[in-house]
């Protein structure tokens, strides 16, 4: 089972319509699990509370930097993993191009458009 990340406090930088999803990307996050997250987007389906799908950006220690500064993460409820380490993903643009890239596969959305809201 994955662990969820823990959202004490977070600024909703983007939100996205994504076929059944509403997704946010969250900036400016003070976690509660001791993760240095850069990013959160959180895809919810519709009519539910509770996200079932984050993608991370999540700053690495020092030591942990030899590929890169920010390690992008998929957590579910089957799957917890770091998909790729590269300095990119702590630039906003590059985070969230990837995030809707990888939440299409994941989700099904190929054929689906997001659409940002204001």
């Amino acid at each position: 089972m994955s662990k969820f990340p823990v959202i004490r406090t977070a600024l909703p930088l983007r939100r996205y319509q994504f076929g059944d999803y509403a997704v946010t990307v969250l900036g400016d996050i003070d976690s509660g699990d001791g993760r240095d997250y850069q990013f959160i987007a959180a895809y919810a389906k519709e009519g539910e509370s509770q996200p079932q799908l984050f993608i991370t950006s999540e700053a690495l220690p020092p030591g942990e930097r030899s590929g890169g500064s920010h390690a992008l993460r998929v957590v579910s409820s089957v799957m917890d993993e770091i998909m790729d380490v590269d300095n990119r993903w702590r630039r906003p643009g590059d985070f969230t191009d990837q995030m809707l890239q990888m939440g299409a596969q994941i989700l099904g959305l190929e054929q689906e458009t997001p659409y940002p809201l204001s």
